[in-house]
């Protein structure tokens, strides 16, 4: 059977979408963009014509032109020649009144809170110097422990600690002869501390329990809305809520002096919520482009819930959510922890254990009257991904020392870019590609660079009706075909 060569295009190739092409959202912009730059990291520092170029390529199936491109980036702040043009919410976030539960946050003699400088509103210092290594402070637990909301499931089938989430690894026997299964419900618990410490179980769970205040059903409802939206937050809000009114502890009144601004300005400033996304990553964005009818039902559900909470409207509501989403550390509140300020190159760190005990040591050593400075993003990013991370999450530019140098640094590097010339000239490339075409290199030569080449084509074929590939390292294949 006579064969033939023909050359296909492969089916992720830009000739499939020739007559495909769609016209995509802002927000699908947005997210690829984000998501090109936290791949590519140094993507960030592309003029907006490069960076046109790269999302073409990305999507070659995009009717978009340049100018959109700009003017999306430009209004979701993920672009601005200036950086006074890029949106932040600093100066809108409130900072309550801690007098009356100062002495409640539980301050280490070595430690005090009081104003910090540069717009960071208040902050923890050292009142004498604190060696490297040396702990600093300790929270026993977190304000209340809020059950992680990916493993309701399995706590509800008693697969689970119903408090913590941790696996249980206890027998049927120990667990029943230790008193650590619930009687109403089928919840268990991993050991008695985390079943006296679920203050909120029997109100919450149990829908014949006395407390007026709440409804088990509707708690049911809320929980079930937070869960299938991934409202982290707002379940988040729940459990603080309804741990004041069943706890002895004024739990709202240790919430209150914590900085908070309104969930609602928060999402404005936002660059995305979708795959590429950096708000509220560590606590479940609302991923859609307007939040507001899932805030609207998550709070008619919250009320639901709480028939009593008559203090609470919508905007409290969203209020509380970004008030958690502003201060939360791995899904819960750490009161004393959440008053340390950021720096990019912290002088603290911090463990929790599986305990959920907070503890912070000294990164470095830390002179008499210097601030404790955490990190709120991953110290490892690049400074361009660390900003906008803070930016969004919560509503500052960093300005600090480490983030200062590195934007000088790549400043330098891109105006070096722009002048520097080719170390060879044109004439010797084109006389290299020449010599390496009359050139037969053998197999390996061809794989290691990368170069296309046809395999030569049996005597006896052997499968009738099938198609032999070819080697190909790029978008296009040969292959020998019946004629």
């Amino acid at each position: 059977m006579p064969l033939k060569i023909e050359t296909l295009t492969l089916n992720d190739s830009v000739e499939q979408y020739v007559n495909k092409s769609i016209v995509p959202e802002a927000q699908q912009i947005c997210d690829d963009v984000v998501l090109l730059w936290k791949e590519e990291p140094s993507t960030e520092d592309l003029e907006i014509d490069g960076l046109f170029e790269r999302i073409i390529l990305r999507h070659p199936e995009w009717r978009i032109t340049q100018h959109t491109l700009l003017h999306t980036l430009t209004k979701h702040n993920l672009y601005a020649t200036d950086e006074a043009e890029l949106e932040t919410y600093c100066s809108q976030v409130e900072l309550p009144n801690v007098s009356e539960v100062l002495k409640d946050l539980g301050l280490p003699k070595n430690i005090e809170l009081r104003a910090a400088g540069n717009g960071r509103g208040r902050g923890l210092f050292a009142k004498h110097e604190i060696q490297q290594g040396e702990l600093i402070s300790a929270e026993s637990m977190p304000l209340v422990t809020i059950p992680p909301i990916e493993k309701l499931t399995l706590m509800q089938a008693g697969k689970v600690c119903s408090l913590c989430g941790n696996s249980l690894g206890h027998s049927d026997h120990f667990i029943m002869m230790n008193g650590l299964d619930c009687n109403g419900c089928r919840s268990v618990w991993c050991n008695r501390n985390c079943k006296k410490r679920d203050l909120t179980h029997a109100a919450l769970k149990h829908v014949k329990a006395r407390n007026q205040a709440i409804s088990g059903s509707g708690w049911a409802k809320f929980e079930k809305f937070c869960m299938d939206n991934v409202f982290v937050a707002a379940y988040s809000v729940g459990i603080i809520y309804a741990s004041s009114l069943v706890g002895k502890d004024d739990i709202l009144k240790r919430f209150a002096p914590l900085a908070q601004v309104s969930q609602r300005l928060r999402n404005r400033v936002s660059d995305s919520t979708n795959v590429g996304g950096t708000f509220d990553a560590s606590s479940g964005a609302v991923g859609t482009s307007d939040p507001e009818p899932i805030w609207e039902r998550a709070y008619e559900l919250f009320k639901e819930a709480f028939p009593k909470s008559a203090e609470i409207d919508l905007d409290k509501f969203l209020i509380y959510v970004g008030k958690f989403n502003l201060n939360q550390v791995a899904g819960q509140i750490y009161p004393l922890y959440a008053f340390i300020n950021h720096d990019c190159e912290p002088n603290v760190r911090y463990e929790i254990d599986d305990k959920l005990r907070l503890k912070v040591y000294a990164r470095k050593i830390i002179k008499a009257g210097d601030e404790l400075f955490t990190t709120y993003v991953n110290p490892l990013h690049g400074v361009k991904l660390r900003r906008r991370e803070l930016r969004v999450n919560w509503g500052f530019l960093c300005q600090c020392n480490r983030c200062n140098k590195e934007l000088s640094q790549r400043t330098v590097k891109m105006r070096a870019a722009q002048f520097s010339l080719p170390s060879h000239s044109f004439a010797d490339q084109s006389r290299r590609r020449s010599s390496m075409r009359n050139a037969r290199p053998d197999l390996t030569d061809l794989l290691k660079n990368g170069q296309e080449f046809d395999l030569e084509i049996p005597d006896n074929v052997g499968i009738s009706h099938r198609r032999r590939t070819s080697v190909r390292f790029d978008n296009n294949v040969t292959v020998a075909v019946e004629e």
